[in-house]
């Protein structure tokens, strides 16, 4: 290879080409060469970037090809090298399609979104939160308070131009209509420009305003064109609290004035659960996983007059969640206001806890839930052991089969083994019988999978690179689709793939990136 040549990797179908090509010769000259090693035509070729810094969506003419990255260079190429017979319905090819439906259809790499002045923080979380499908078909049905509307349209109005695009969205109309409404986003930096933002305050934000969204259409539209009852709304009232909404049941009971004292109960609403992180030299308390950071968030104590007493004392708070939405936000409690006193210019700063939180593809929130929401989550949990433990006994059995003779004894009976198999069957039937009886009635949350045992599985990570929030970046972490291994990072215009190991990564313990907001949804 001359020093003014490169090669590029294009995949077709099941096939790998290494082309060598002058970079200064142009598209077209690339793709003629495209052409004669694959036979795709010239003008069926649509080459598309799998290489992060390369062109956007489809190449085309008048992209100059000297200013490609280092090395390696990979692309996909869609297109048909043969043209077939024309049939009676009209067949439609991939390289036929628009950009739109291209992306519509999910090949090659998603769209990213532009920074427009320090806008990571907005593009990172934007990019998760349109993979709640239900959150978003419900945005784009809904109609809001004319105070929020314009910010609501314009929400919606990106996720549709992202969806439908193979290059790179400014979201403008977004970002003005989002600064208006919450002139705090519009705030300058000390060295002119857009200030740096929190992740989780726009979130809050963004969340304020969807909540004003609490029509029926709305909320038909989130959970598949069929409202849910009331009793399985549970209270929620609009689109928030129906897709992201938790409700917490909180108990405060006074440990001083012991059974004199009643417990007192309340419930309030949430969009998150958040995870405690405590730790480090000297620390009681050392938290280095998610479910002891969200057990430690939902537990503290409170200074509240005692009638029993006649006087102030420290009641014991414990939260529980008492109703479970389909998609779930999990907030790291990175960030903390430090007081610096003896500064002349500011009176704090709000500083960040490097320290490594570990968290796994899947949550499991039983342990949080409240004693009704645990009982309904229960019946499918025990179901699904007792499916488990009957599968382990028949393995054994097979494991302990030594000859025909052992296996014929094992499945002929004599009677009195029937009259005890008929035994244990009348008194498996009436247990099932009395938990069957005993089931409760109700609904965990909205919207949740048949059967659903309390978890949710991983699908998008905001995470933050620097010291404090008030700097760094923000980048999302996104599951192509449930189930899969296949993740895409969403580095504001700059997106890439990557694999579940890679995202498991992102726990802290250093200046790389780390978790801050973790969205999940209720698995199947």
């Amino acid at each position: 290879m001359s020093a003014m040549t490169r090669k590029i990797e294009v995949k077709w179908n099941k096939n790998v080409y290494e082309i060598e090509f002058d970079p200064t010769a142009g598209v077209d000259a690339l793709l003629k060469m495209v052409q004669d090693e694959t036979g795709v035509p010239k003008a069926r070729a649509k080459l598309m970037p799998k290489t992060k810094k390369m062109w956007k969506g489809v190449l085309n003419e008048k992209y100059d090809l000297t200013s490609l990255p280092p090395p390696p260079l990979v692309a996909l190429l869609m297109g048909s090298a043969e043209l077939p017979v024309v049939p009676k319905t009209k067949t439609v090819f991939l390289e036929d399609l628009a950009d739109a439906e291209i992306a519509e259809k999910g090949v090659g790499l998603p769209a990213g979104l532009v920074n427009l002045g320090n806008t990571c923080y907005m593009n990172s979380t934007l990019q998760c939160i349109r993979h709640a499908e239900g959150f978003r078909e419900g945005l784009a049905a809904g109609a809001s308070s004319p105070m929020a509307n314009q910010f609501n349209k314009e929400l919606s109005n990106s996720f549709s131009q992202v969806r439908s695009s193979l290059e790179a969205i400014p979201p403008v109309g977004f970002v003005s209509a989002m600064r208006q409404m919450f002139p705090q986003f519009a705030e300058q930096g000390r060295q002119g420009g857009y200030a740096q933002q929190d992740a989780d305050e726009f979130l809050n934000s963004l969340m304020m305003a969807a909540s004003q969204i609490n029509s029926e259409d709305a909320l038909k539209s989130a959970f598949g064109g069929t409202l849910p009852s009331k009793e399985e709304l549970g209270g929620a009232s609009n689109l928030v609290e129906a897709t992201f909404g938790l409700k917490m049941e909180e108990t405060l009971t006074c440990p001083e004035a012991g059974d004199s004292e009643p417990p007192v109960t309340k419930y309030d609403n949430a969009t998150k659960l958040v995870c405690n992180i405590q730790g480090g030299h000297g620390s009681k308390i050392q938290i280095s996983h998610v479910a002891a950071g969200i057990d430690l968030g939902l537990t503290g104590e409170v200074e509240k007059n005692s009638e029993v007493l006649g006087r102030n004392a420290v009641w014991t708070k414990k939260s529980r969640v008492d109703r479970l939405p389909p998609y779930l936000c999990l907030q790291m409690m990175r960030f903390f206001w430090k007081a610096t006193p003896e500064s002349a210019d500011h009176q704090g700063v709000k500083c960040k806890i490097m320290k490594q939180i570990n968290f796994s593809d899947c949550l499991d929130v039983y342990d949080f839930c409240s004693d009704r929401v645990k009982a309904i989550l229960k019946v499918p949990r025990d179901k699904k052991a007792a499916e488990e433990e009957e599968k382990a006994s028949k393995k054994l059995k097979g494991e302990s089969t030594e000859d025909d003779k052992k296996e014929k004894d094992d499945v002929t009976m004599t009677d009195a083994d029937e009259e005890m198999d008929d035994e244990m069957k009348a008194a498996l039937a009436m247990s099932m019988g009395e938990e069957a009886a005993a089931a409760p009635t109700g609904f965990a949350g909205p919207g949740l999978p048949k059967d659903f045992m309390g978890t949710y599985e991983l699908f998008g990570v905001v995470c933050h690179k620097g010291r404090d929030s008030s700097s760094g970046h923000y980048v999302a972490w996104v599951r192509s689709s449930a189930g899969s291994d296949l993740w895409y990072i969403f580095d504001d215009d700059e997106v890439s793939e990557c694999k579940t190991e890679d995202v498991l990564k992102l726990n802290g313990g250093g200046d790389w990136h780390m978790s801050y907001l973790n969205f999940y949804k209720a698995k199947e």
